[in-house]
């Protein structure tokens, strides 16, 4: 089963950065585009009523924090290209208009002490962030943004439920179709852009499953902070439906999910080789899992009266 979960485009104002965070505005670019985000730009030269026009066919703006300063202490911002839209956008934001102040240099010291300014300045509507990955920072756009919604869609039952993200699409496709071969699965593609808050799906449709893979590739950032949130949910160590983790050799590094010991069993392998991986941990799993409902049963049988 696959459930599209992605139905609401948002459009993205992105401001211009600092030299020194050029190669970081043009990589966020990259995922915002990936993850089905419109993105909207100043081409350069306008007046401050067109910044304005333009800024205001977006949802959110982002303005990204670097070595030069976009922001003065009174609040209004320099009258630099990034200053005058950082200014712009403080008088757009509202309900209908979120601004994320994105630092991705992810720490506070006295060589930028602006950022403090902007922290303190921070109100209802604006966002700032320190998180230095792109991939969550667009994560966590998407879920401020927009309104998200329940998915509602009816919970199946299947040996496997494989949970990638959308950016590792390619790879995981072609994962699923030498795992379908051998397993009945459920599929789920979390893409950046969804409206929809999956947290109850994915717990129902884990119940309806034997164990529960997440699968990346590119997507290390997420994957790392998605497996230890959706472990959480689901019961943790208790669950029912044990969660199995897998990166793709081509990117994923071993070190990367040494902090899932004692959490959950993981891999790293190359692409042909993870459905048997998956195959090995299924296999181990149902064993475990028949041996306790011998268990139980015998101990009810010797727990009745003869």
């Amino acid at each position: 089963m696959f459930i599209s979960l992605y139905n609401n485009h948002i459009k993205v104002f992105i401001a211009d950065a600092p030299d020194d965070k050029a190669s970081v505005r043009a990589k966020l670019c990259r995922i915002l585009s990936k993850s089905g985000m419109d993105i909207i730009e100043c081409q350069g030269g306008e007046s401050e009523s067109q910044v304005k026009e333009t800024i205001s066919q977006a949802d959110c703006s982002v303005h990204i924090l670097g070595n030069v300063d976009i922001y003065n202490p009174d609040g209004a911002g320099y009258n630099t290209p990034a200053g005058i839209q950082y200014r712009t956008a403080r008088e757009l934001r509202g309900d209908n208009f979120k601004m994320f102040v994105w630092n991705p240099a992810g720490e506070i010291n006295s060589s930028n002490q602006y950022i403090n300014n902007i922290r303190r300045d921070i109100v209802e509507n604006t966002i700032y962030s320190s998180n230095i990955s792109p991939i969550v920072f667009v994560e966590e756009l998407r879920v401020i943004v927009n309104i998200r919604n329940e998915a509602s869609d009816e919970v199946v039952s299947k040996d496997i439920f494989f949970i990638y993200n959308d950016i590792d699409k390619d790879t995981a496709i072609e994962i699923l179709n030498m795992l379908q071969d051998i397993q009945s699965v459920a599929k789920l593609s979390i893409n950046m852009n969804s409206s929809t808050d999956y947290t109850q799906y994915i717990k129902n449709q884990l119940q309806g499953c034997k164990i529960g893979v997440i699968y990346y590739n590119y997507a290390d950032d997420w994957a790392m902070s998605f497996a230890r949130q959706v472990w959480k949910d689901t019961g943790g160590n208790s669950s029912k439906a044990p969660w199995f983790m897998t990166g793709n050799s081509d990117h994923a590094k071993p070190e990367d999910l040494q902090a899932f010991n004692g959490i959950m069993e993981h891999t790293i392998h190359e692409k042909s080789l993870i459905p048997l991986d998956i195959k090995i941990f299924f296999d181990k799993t149902t064993q475990q899992q028949s041996q306790q409902q011998q268990s139980q049963q015998q101990s009810q049988q010797q727990s009745q009266p003869e």
